[in-house]
């Protein structure tokens, strides 16, 4: 059974037993065995990076130690630190669009109000903002992940397009570009605690404060492109 564990920044996750992965017929790791250990690799590396600070702190030894592999078998898989790094981003990017499936039925303001909140709530979840500023901080260090934040800041923003989409469609809202709209509402419901993204602050934010901060966005974003709502 998996051991629940914290990390040395006050992070739960989930530590999977160190058993030895069955092998398949040919003498290799079943396809199972080998999704686990990968599952582990990413939980180890994360807590990792997390904990050195990035990349160039994080030790590929420690992530072997704690993954319960050899450090050639990451160095086989990924290559590299970075390339570690990369994999991790991309796999902990979660189904957008599963997450902020919004009921589009109601006034403009209580539609992007629920939206505004699932939004905020995914942002500002502690493992989630730690890991941003660790993305935004390794950026400029590493080729291509500024490629591979482009490409998940498009999925990121799609189901909010389609939302204001839909809400535009049933004879609702007043702009050109729905892309444009979807940062735009992105921006005030979560960027307005930028200094948190900076690293500024370790103070949490609140359910409270995420409900204040969306309705005030709801109200800026509809007096401006829902004037008659």
């Amino acid at each position: 059974m998996p051991i629940q564990a914290c990390d040395n920044h006050g992070l739960i996750y989930m530590k999977l037993p160190m058993s030895s992965p069955a092998i398949a017929p040919a003498g290799r790791p079943t396809r199972d065995a080998s999704e686990q250990l990968l599952q582990r690799i990413l939980e180890a590396a994360r807590v990792e990076f997390l904990n050195k600070g990035g990349i160039e702190g994080a030790s590929m030894e420690g992530i072997a130690a704690a993954a319960g592999c050899s450090k050639l078998t990451l160095y086989r898989r990924f290559g590299s630190k970075e390339e570690l790094f990369m994999t991790l981003v991309k796999k902990r990017s979660p189904d957008y669009a599963t997450q902020f499936h919004v009921d589009t039925s109601g006034t403009p303001d209580q539609v992007l109000y629920r939206l505004g909140l699932i939004i905020a709530e995914f942002f500002f979840k502690p493992d989630n903002l730690k890991f941003i500023r660790l993305v935004v901080a390794e950026m400029s260090r590493v080729d291509g992940l500024a490629d591979i934040m482009r490409t998940e800041g498009d999925r990121f923003r799609e189901p909010v397009r389609r939302c204001l989409e839909a809400l535009k469609a049933a004879g609702m809202g007043r702009f050109d570009d729905s892309k444009l709209a979807a940062i735009q509402f992105i921006n005030l419901c979560v960027l307005g605690h930028y200094f948190m993204l900076a690293g500024y602050s370790e103070q949490e934010v609140t359910a409270e404060q995420q409900q204040v901060l969306v309705k005030s966005a709801v109200q800026l974003f509809v007096s401006a492109h829902f004037p008659t709502a």
